[in-house]
């Protein structure tokens, strides 16, 4: 099925680069479409933990190319090459990169919450694709009403209020780091702005989820995930 995964993978073991008997990072290549959708997250994981990578972004000839290469699992994208082992389906990637870069959760309990969330973002970004899929703008602009108005505030509440049951919504959602949990939700909501090309604002009103509405613009604020914004290189 098609969905924009927003998953964090919850081990019962959080691995550091270090655990996997290295004197050396690992070398690490990302290819994806030069598009936001099921490779976001991994980019911004990567550039959030300052973890260096190749970030390769295909097209046309490119991409038939190598989709006859033989080289995709799956014969899709994205696809993570960690000293050169092929990792597909953008859960798996982005389950990887936040087991090895400590962004889980530290306990069994916050691991759980962890993928708790994360699975109910991919469930609003499956949602969201019934958008993406029309063609007809007269009907699209319907469904963007309906998803805003009616199908979002449901979700954004129960986002709000599982966010306040961690020391009442003023720090991270689950624990007290920084999680994917987070980022997770920030790659949503940005991509939302982004397709809908309308403000946050709007999707994370501050009278009704003012949690929320601080927590994405926080993220946003993050050093390392400030800089990648800062220089991303355009996308849809």
């Amino acid at each position: 099925t098609n969905k924009i995964h927003q998953h964090c993978y919850h081990s019962t073991r959080v691995q550091s680069f270090l655990c996997e008997d290295r004197t050396e990072m690992p070398t690490y290549k990302l290819t994806y479409f030069p598009v936001r959708a099921r490779g976001e997250l991994a980019r911004i994981l990567l550039h959030y933990t300052n973890t260096p990578f190749e970030d390769i972004r295909v097209k046309g000839e490119e991409w038939q190319q190598l989709k006859a290469s033989g080289k995709l699992p799956f014969g899709q994208l994205p696809i993570l090459e960690i000293d050169g082992v092929v990792i597909s389906t953008s859960a798996a990637i982005v389950g990887y990169i936040s087991e090895v870069s400590g962004l889980t959760g530290d306990t069994p309990l916050e691991r759980a919450r962890v993928a708790m969330l994360s699975d109910g973002l991919t469930d609003v970004g499956s949602v969201f694709l019934k958008y993406w899929r029309e063609k007809d703008e007269t009907k699209k602009a319907e469904i963007v009403t309906e998803f805003i108005d009616k199908v979002l505030p449901p979700w954004t509440d129960k986002f709000e209020t599982f966010f306040k049951q961690n020391g009442g919504g003023d720090g991270w959602f689950v624990g007290s780091k920084v999680t994917c949990a987070d980022l997770a939700f920030f790659n949503l909501f940005d991509y939302f702005t982004d397709s809908f090309r309308k403000d946050i604002d709007l999707f994370l009103p501050k009278d009704r989820v003012p949690k929320l509405a601080a927590l994405w613009q926080k993220v946003k604020e993050l050093p390392t995930v400030a800089a990648y914004l800062a220089k991303r290189p355009p996308t849809s």
